[in-house]
């Protein structure tokens, strides 16, 4: 095999005079050049082993994702509500005319005047959701015919130019339902807080007379006629209510839909807040909030903005309701007879919801409030301003 062994004695002279048997390697020339092969064969094991745990390791890589980074304010950007929401100016495209309307006579018995308006619902939409405003109107809110002190209208915002088709169609859908309002901003995901903050400016200064606004978004099934109910027996001032949110923390995931960099906010906890998906306000606290955004640097997610960190700023301590849901509930027609809100409906589920109500409504025993909603807000410390 080219390998010879050799057993030697060694001397006592070299070892002390102890016998040892020794054995003894003499490698060959071919020996010789088999060793860098075998080194180089473990090496190349060795760099695959670690690209194989590489590869399974790359999950769970910090804010690893295929997705792609989610679009937040840059930190060059203005964050200051004046220049956002400029509320010495006339923003307003398009506003109902027979709703908080100081100048308008109503031709109609059956108009609402101001003075007997006692809640709007504005209802968040894109310019191009004509689908969506028209299943609402056809569905829970047709409930306003039976109720001539509530009010249903949408809030749009712009593509950046009033000279297009979109426009075209929007402003013939105002023409003939008159139930919206387009205030001149960008309507984007990004810009949800300028959207909310457009609201608060507009009724803020239109709607001195009307008590409540809710504020929701066009994927929101809304009981008008319980809604109605709360306000009508609310005794309390400075109303601020809708699901209450408590404890959360920023999340730092650049590819989550709720990623909130430290330039826009640093502290660990959230205050308490409301869901955006439906929140109550009294006409009190618009007014309020809107000044007081003035003086804030503005925050890309509307209700912790609203509801959370302005609430907090003057003192408005945001209430939780179990009538009120973020999450989209069972579609049980009993419960929806007995809820505020519920979120994610499809258009489909929206109609067919509201039918099944309205065959509903007195036919359902009572529901108790632990089970109308599964979820609670979570562990809340109110932090009064300083």
């Amino acid at each position: 095999m080219g390998v010879r062994y050799q057993l030697l004695k060694a001397a006592g002279r070299q070892n002390g005079g102890n016998g040892h048997s020794i054995l003894q390697y003499d490698a060959t020339p071919e020996d010789e050049q088999a060793c860098p092969n075998s080194k180089i064969n473990s090496g190349l094991i060795v760099v695959v082993l670690l690209f194989l745990g590489f590869i399974m390791y790359l999950p769970f890589f910090p804010f690893s994702s295929n997705r792609p980074i989610v679009l937040v304010w840059p930190a060059n950007q203005s964050r200051n509500a004046i220049v956002l929401s400029r509320p010495k100016e006339n923003t307003t495209i398009l506003a109902p005319s027979s709703i908080c309307n100081q100048n308008h006579v109503s031709s109609t018995s059956n108009a609402t005047s101001n003075s007997d308006l006692v809640l709007l619902v504005v209802v968040c939409s894109a310019m191009s959701n004509f689908q969506e405003r028209k299943t609402i109107r056809e569905s829970w809110a047709s409930d306003q015919a039976s109720l001539p002190q509530t009010k249903v209208i949408f809030l749009l915002g712009t593509i950046g130019n009033l000279t297009n088709d979109l426009q075209t169609n929007v402003t013939r859908e105002s023409d003939l339902h008159d139930d919206i309002l387009q205030e001149d901003f960008i309507d984007s995901y990004a810009n949800l807080t300028v959207k909310s903050l457009m609201l608060l400016k507009w009724f803020s200064k239109s709607c001195e007379k009307v008590p409540y606004v809710l504020k929701t978004d066009d994927d929101v099934f809304i009981n008008l006629k319980n809604l109605h109910a709360l306000v009508t027996k609310n005794k309390k001032t400075n109303l601020l209510m809708g699901t209450l949110i408590c404890g959360a923390a920023p999340i730092r995931d650049p590819y989550n839909k709720w990623f909130s960099p430290k330039y826009m906010y640093g502290k660990k906890r959230y205050p308490n807040y409301l869901s955006g998906t439906a929140y109550l306000m009294s006409r009190s606290i618009t007014s309020t909030l809107y000044e007081a955004a003035l003086d804030t640097p503005v925050f890309h997610m509307e209700d912790i903005f609203i509801t959370g960190i302005l609430a907090q700023t003057v003192g408005i301590k945001p209430e939780d309701n179990v009538g009120f849901s973020y999450v989209k509930r069972r579609a049980t027609p009993c419960l929806y007879v007995q809820i505020i809100s519920s979120h994610h409906l499809s258009m489909g589920e929206m109609r067919d919801m509201h039918k099944k109500v309205k065959e509903k409504t007195g036919k359902c025993s009572p529901i108790k409030k632990k089970f109308l909603r599964t979820y609670g807000p979570g562990r809340c410390v109110w932090t009064p301003p300083k």
